[in-house]
């Protein structure tokens, strides 16, 4: 009985610490988000966020594969996919890790443009470990010039 006790508590502990399965699953099930108005237009903003995401998450090895109003980064752990409507009015950037058996969906960072903001920034994390929060804090930096900062693991 007690090792059925266990493999039940060990199951359900592994769904409480799953990744989110889609962008929906993320938004839903969020730790916390992180909004805030940049004083930059729309267009140039996601360029700056979708450029340093593919740079942090997809390392030295990562691959940008652009598309019309898209773009793909690869890399052997996570997929970095950004996209814009074809109105420039709003836009999003998702990292995804791969693995088929612990993959899912990692950050989400939403950008629309508002009559009071040129690009209002939404970054949904995913818990508060260090290495979200920095990476959190790494978005608004880089719309300041930060051309460095990703996150820290630690």
């Amino acid at each position: 009985m007690k090792k059925l006790n266990l493999v039940v508590l060990f199951v359900l502990l592994a769904g409480c610490v799953s990744l989110p399965k889609s962008e929906q699953e993320l938004r839903t099930n969020h730790y916390k988000i992180e909004s805030k108005c940049a004083q930059t237009e729309l267009f140039e903003a996601f360029e700056i966020i979708a450029q340093n995401t593919a740079r942090c998450h997809g390392g030295s090895e990562g691959t940008i594969v652009p598309a019309a109003g898209s773009y793909m980064a690869l890399s052997s752990e996570d997929r970095i996919e950004g996209l814009i409507s074809k109105d420039r009015t709003s836009a999003k950037i998702s990292v995804e890790h791969i693995n088929p058996v612990a993959g899912g969906f990692l950050q989400l960072i939403e950008l629309q443009k508002t009559e009071s903001c040129p690009t209002n920034i939404k970054v949904y994390l995913l818990n508060d470990s260090t290495k979200w929060k920095t990476a959190t804090e790494s978005v608004f930096k880089w719309l300041e010039g930060d051309k460095d900062s990703c996150f820290d693991l630690m």
